[in-house]
């Protein structure tokens, strides 16, 4: 396998190190460095685990990889005592494995992620693998950059990008997160586009026609399963994600409304807690298969590891997907991803890095539809994910005590 000299340093310090951490932006060449790593590593299938925080992402790094790779959730092996799940794997029982790496780590929350260092066996390598440039965890704290910021954990980022085919897509992810504008050439095979219309409604009808009509007709995505729409904003305004996802299901699914139910079979729709109880995590994406009305019942269909689940048609915590948060779609990606861009996101919902994770979500097209104006504003607005923790001192402490 060729290297580029920043991922065979990677390689380099990931094989010295028992402890490591893999950092780049889009387009730098992660996947292809963690392939490298674990090739030359070698360790027995059965002696390492890949893992991701969500469904979706464990998915993707299993493409990307290789390899099978599972949710932390599942690698922990929750169960139920009384009313509440607990992870069985722990300081008593821990993870039998030789090496762990685990993928979108600015996703982890510090809880999480001590609950699966606290089962992490003495001697387990570990490869910690983030873009540090993407939103931090929904939950508390900011994982990766306190350890990369603690300066005691060997760590590599990669900046050189690989992608033979640079479009416009990667060189603009690495302007927004550098603090610059983005540069714009709409030609019919460009790989990133922004539609100038000024009101929200225009706004949404355009991205209402791009997800049902244009990108399938002119690029041959499916608008179930190619293209995905983020929002920064869940509800309240025209270009939420619940009022797109009402339009996009009236569009999308022909399938006729049930009485007193918001879901129609065929309906993408994602899940918003975690239920160990039906082996699905926050953020797992599915397709509604089966909806039994006498019953209460709707059958889902989830990814990675594939599985039909069954729930009660009104109890449970699914939404529809057609259209996502800016922080549910982190760790996913998709061959055409759509944003809405309005000044009435305001400053404290749209900046830098939120922008920054909605444009490299996409895979082979980003179309951007709303107002030029805002782009300048929105990359120049940083720090407002800033989190003041502690952890990175306390690590930097620790490695001082003798």
């Amino acid at each position: 396998m060729d290297l580029f000299p920043d991922q065979q340093h990677a390689l380099d310090l990931a094989a010295r190190s028992r402890l490591f951490i893999l950092t780049g932006a889009a387009g730098t060449g992660k996947s292809t460095a963690v392939r490298a790593i674990l090739d030359a590593l070698s360790v027995p299938t059965e002696r390492y685990f890949l893992a991701a925080p969500s469904g979706k992402a464990a998915k993707r790094l299993s493409e990307v990889s290789g390899r099978p790779a599972v949710t932390i959730h599942r690698l922990l092996k929750p169960i139920r005592e009384g009313k509440h799940f607990v992870f069985t794997r722990g300081p008593d029982n821990r993870i039998p494995a030789d090496l762990i790496v685990l993928d979108e780590v600015s996703m982890v929350d510090v809880s999480l992620m001590a609950r699966f260092l606290e089962a992490v066996a003495p001697g387990t390598r570990l490869i910690f693998v983030g873009d540090p440039y993407q939103l931090p965890s929904v939950g508390p704290g900011n994982v990766l950059r306190d350890f990369l910021a603690s300066g005691v954990i060997p760590a590599a980022e990669l900046t050189i990008i690989k992608r033979q085919d640079e479009g416009l897509l990667i060189r603009n992810c690495h302007r927004i997160k550098s603090g610059e504008d983005i540069h714009v050439d709409n030609a019919k095979t460009g790989d990133f586009y922004f539609l100038e219309q000024d009101t929200e409604e225009a706004i949404q009808a355009k991205i209402v026609e791009l997800t049902t009509k244009s990108l399938p007709a002119s690029r041959g995505f499916d608008p179930m399963h190619d293209i995905q729409v983020i929002s920064p904003f869940r509800e309240r305004t025209t270009l939420s994600c619940k009022a797109i996802n009402e339009k996009l299901q009236q569009a999308l699914n022909t399938n006729p409304a049930l009485d007193n139910c918001r879901f129609r079979l065929g309906d993408k729709v994602i899940q918003q807690k975690n239920d160990y109880e039906n082996d699905i995590v926050n953020g797992d994406i599915g397709y509604v298969e089966r909806i039994e009305q006498a019953l209460r019942r709707i059958e889902v269909r989830f990814e990675n590891p594939d599985r039909l689940v069954k729930l009660d048609l009104f109890q449970n915590h699914l939404e529809l997907a057609y259209c996502l948060t800016i922080h549910k779609s982190q760790g996913s990606e998709w061959p055409a991803v759509i944003i809405p861009i309005h000044s009435t996101f305001g400053s404290l919902m749209l900046h830098r890095n939120l922008l920054y994770t909605a444009v490299s979500r996409a895979k082979k097209l980003c179309v951007i539809v709303g107002q030029r104006e805002e782009i300048p504003k929105i990359v120049a607005r940083a720090g407002q994910e800033n989190r003041y923790t502690g952890l990175a001192g306390l690590l930097s402490r620790r490695d001082e005590t003798p």
